[in-house]
């Protein structure tokens, strides 16, 4: 086998071995993007459920002051 050979027998490795590579690079790409998506989710949901608790404590504010359940400060 002569130098060019064995160099051309290198690079044809190293080229499978980048393609591979890339693949697994894509195939983490496409993952995390899915994460990213499912965490878009989570934290819209977590903004109504706290847009829900902030409107049950302004209803309760309401209604402890309609039926004077308040305490008063000194």
């Amino acid at each position: 086998m002569t130098e060019g050979q064995m160099i051309l027998e290198i690079l044809k490795k190293m080229q499978g071995d980048l393609a591979s590579v890339k693949r697994e690079v894509t195939s983490h790409a496409v993952r995390l993007s899915a994460i990213e998506d499912h965490m878009r989710g989570i934290i819209t949901s977590q903004f109504g459920v706290q847009a829900d608790v902030s409107g049950i404590s302004e209803r309760l504010d309401r209604i402890e002051r309609r039926l004077e359940l308040t305490e008063h400060e000194s």
